[in-house]
């Protein structure tokens, strides 16, 4: 579960904050202000690009914290700019690079994570991560990287996938 959570959403959250810093460069050139972009969204009824950002670090800092057993920060959601979205970013991955691969050692496929909502339930430890964290992390990364482009910022699949770690065949 370490490799699965830890090793690959931080790697998604830094590629992401790569993506700001794209955005910051795009709004630079063209002489406008990027926290222009904060409030930015893809449909009326879709939340805000900085709402993505806040949901897709907590999804990965929570799951880090539910399956290592250890206390997930708290961070208000008071977010109002492009610096403050990469600090809250950088926040996430301080807490998951807190971790190491011998926190989640105890945690077994069967056991129960409790959910906040709904509440007074659960789901088992595997369930959890393959069908809520991992999908709705995706979900909310994308959907950031979908906003930048949506409004002009030049970033590509590269980009949210970041460097490949190749290797000779």
């Amino acid at each position: 579960m370490y490799y699965l959570v830890i090793r690959q959403f931080a790697r998604t959250l830094k590629n992401l904050d790569a993506c700001l810093s794209k955005a910051e460069r795009y709004a630079e050139a063209r002489s406008f202000d990027v926290n222009n972009l904060v409030s930015a969204r893809l449909a009326p009824d879709m939340l805000p690009f900085v709402a993505q950002i806040r949901i897709a670090c907590d999804n990965a800092k929570m799951a880090a914290a539910n399956l290592s057993g250890k206390p997930a920060p708290k961070h208000e959601d008071t977010e109002k700019t492009f610096e403050e979205l990469h600090a809250r970013i950088g926040k996430a991955l301080a807490f998951m690079d807190s971790l190491s691969e011998s926190d989640f050692a105890k945690t077994t496929a069967d056991q129960p994570v409790k959910l906040a909502f709904p509440p007074n339930k659960a789901l088992r430890a595997t369930e959890y991560l393959v069908t809520r964290q991992i999908p709705n992390f995706y979900f909310h990364a994308a959907t950031a990287y979908a906003i930048l482009r949506h409004n002009g910022v030049d970033v590509g699949k590269s980009d949210y996938l970041g460097d490949l770690p190749l290797i000779d065949a």
